[in-house]
């Protein structure tokens, strides 16, 4: 990236504390583009990896893994995965706080600063009895994630008026590329620690799980410095609502911002009735250990990072929906693929069947979670950001938190319950039946959430995005980007940035 500032602050000791005081002043009340770019975008990055860190360690596979060793029922394992959705409707008094206070970087760093405090509160849930644990557990993370969904509201708005409108594509396809750098080294030494405690210490192995939830608190109580010390460019001015309502509003009134709205809260509700509970079925039917389990993670992790930079270049060079278009369909094919997994003719070869799976998935994901993101923000009116992007995390919060808890309660009910379907081939002596399809427990949900979000993709065409962009992307296009990328990495050169990544954004001024 490429950014003229009309002057650099020098990094230097100041001469007095006045000099320090003057200093402060003009990085809080100075735009950006007066400040050094690259070094704010350094802490932008730093605090994204302090952040990954710290959530690679206390979601996903790690939470799913805690509530299990905790003896978590389903519907409860539901609920912790509703959890973090839920508590995006604290974004709607979030945009208020906002847009009165208009001092975003305050309002992020204070209320990620004590949310992270009850993470570590969330450490001691091993401590309590089995059903006291979990209701720990669970109201420390909502606190936690409560107040994230606070600073959130304010950090996304924050970061709309700070990367350019033409840069966000690379930029944040960068800084997510060094944040999975990371999170796929903790996933790995994180799963190592949970098995070595579990041979060690195996009748407290929760224990295992709440050291990394201590470690993570620490790391995350870091990047909350890293935000204090972040620019922060003035909101642009904007008309005033007679009504707080108004602010809350206006999103809704934006007939293109409210379908995109409707498209991403019916796609984010069928990709969660069945995507946190994979983990689940990996550890109970298919009784896979966790390092097995981070493998697999890691692996789905590895493609993401390589596709990263494929899609956030086919976005700046055609649209955000284009990307969307290629990579909506395929994660939807990758839950449908878990459906098969529970065939008994595939049972030889499943692990390999759920590596391709993961690798799909991650390329997949990459382009889905960048190419939604930026079209949040891109369909945002310069000003309106905090009203906009909390209204559509609200709403697809909402629909993804009901998805869990149905799709937990569902698997309770399906557990005894299976639907197959057979072909059977009787002739002479010999008689050959081939099974197609068994479903049973989640697999019924990774089939019914396929369907689902086939029938959301019927939205996405609907959403308009700006005069200029192209909405039409096929294969050939990804895979021309696709040799363009590997031609770039073919020379010692391109080797040695991919050795180098994420490591060339750490490097000291």
């Amino acid at each position: 990236m490429t950014y003229e500032p009309q002057e650099v602050l020098e990094h230097h000791a100041p001469a007095s504390l006045d000099d320090v005081a003057a200093l402060k002043a003009a990085e809080n009340a100075s735009p950006v583009g007066t400040l050094d770019p690259e070094r704010t975008f350094k802490l932008v990055l730093y605090d994204g990896l302090a952040s990954e860190a710290m959530g690679s360690l206390t979601t996903g596979v790690f939470l799913a893994g805690f509530a299990v060793e905790l003896g978590a029922s389903n519907f409860a394992i539901g609920v912790l995965a509703s959890v973090p959705f839920f508590v995006q409707l604290l974004q709607i008094p979030a945009v208020i706080l906002v847009e009165h206070l208009r001092a975003r970087r305050a309002i992020s760093v204070w209320a990620s600063g004590i949310g992270r405090f009850f993470l570590l509160g969330a450490a001691l849930a091993p401590l309590l009895a089995s059903q006291a644990a979990i209701i720990a557990l669970t109201s420390f993370l909502a606190i936690h994630q409560g107040l994230g969904a606070i600073s959130g509201c304010a950090w996304n708005s924050w970061m709309r008026d700070l990367v350019p409108d033409s840069e966000q594509g690379r930029f944040f396809g960068r800084r997510t590329a060094a944040t999975t750098s990371l999170s796929i080294a903790l996933a790995f030494l994180g799963g190592a620690v949970v098995d070595v405690w579990k041979n060690y210490v195996p009748d407290k192995a929760a224990l295992g799980y709440s050291c990394l939830f201590v470690l993570s608190g620490l790391i995350g109580l870091y990047g909350v410095f890293l935000l204090s010390i972040t620019p922060e460019p003035p909101m642009p001015a904007v008309p005033k609502h007679s009504h707080p309502l108004g602010i809350i509003s206006a999103p809704f009134r934006d007939r293109n911002f409210r379908r995109l709205i409707v498209f991403l809260a019916f796609w984010n509700f069928s990709i969660n009735l069945a995507a946190p509970f994979f983990t689940v079925y990996m550890l109970k039917t298919l009784g896979y250990p966790m390092t097995t389990i981070m493998v697999l993670t890691i692996v789905s992790q590895l493609s993401n990072l390589a596709a990263l930079p494929i899609w956030g270049a086919l976005i700046d060079r055609f649209s955000n929906k284009a990307v969307l278009g290629v990579c909506a369909p395929l994660f939807l094919a990758c839950i449908l693929a878990w459906s098969f997994t529970g065939l008994p003719s595939i049972q030889a070869i499943v692990f390999y069947a759920l590596v391709a799976i993961h690798v799909l998935m991650g390329i997949s994901t990459a382009g889905v979670a960048l190419a939604s993101n930026n079209l949040a923000m891109k369909l945002s009116p310069s000003g309106e950001a905090t009203s906009y992007l909390a209204a559509n995390g609200v709403v697809t919060s909402v629909c993804a938190a009901i998805a869990p808890i149905v799709g937990g309660l569902g698997a309770d009910f399906f557990a005894s319950h299976r639907l197959t379907l057979a072909f059977t081939w009787t002739g002479g002596a010999q008689e050959i039946t081939v099974q197609v399809m068994n479903f049973h427990d989640w697999t019924f949900f990774f089939a019914i959430a396929s369907l689902v979000a086939l029938s959301s993709l019927r939205g996405l065409p609907r959403v308009k995005e700006a005069v200029g962009t192209s909405d039409r992307l096929v294969l050939r296009d990804v895979l021309l980007e696709t040799r363009r990328s590997i031609q770039s990495l073919s020379s010692a050169a391109g080797l040695l940035r991919v050795v180098r990544i994420p490591f060339l954004f750490l490097r000291p001024r």
